[in-house]
């Protein structure tokens, strides 16, 4: 009975956060590497890889709308379309 409660409540708590007007809808993530030269455009690379993998692991279909690749290494900034239920209200607080 104890677990059936413990699996009750977390389902309660994961609807309870993903309860914003905007949260069922997909999301727009902009990573840009600011200053800091070649390690921040390579910062902002593992970002984008980072998302990208995350995004598939949830099951959300993921597309790079806009990449600008850094001179020497790594990007100055990416635009990513995450489509899929509850994607904004995984990704709002990013």
């Amino acid at each position: 009975m104890l677990n059936g409660l413990d699996a009750a409540m977390a389902r309660w708590e994961v609807r309870r956060l993903l309860s914003g007007p905007f949260d069922e809808a997909g999301a727009r993530l902009s990573i840009n590497a600011g200053a800091g030269g070649v390690d921040a455009m390579d910062w902002a690379e593992m970002m984008e890889r980072m998302y990208l993998r995350w995004a598939e692991q949830q099951g959300f279909a993921c597309k790079v709308v806009d990449r600008a690749a850094g001179d020497e290494a790594g990007i100055k900034s990416s635009e990513i379309e995450v489509q899929g239920r509850h994607a904004y209200g995984y990704l709002r607080g990013e």
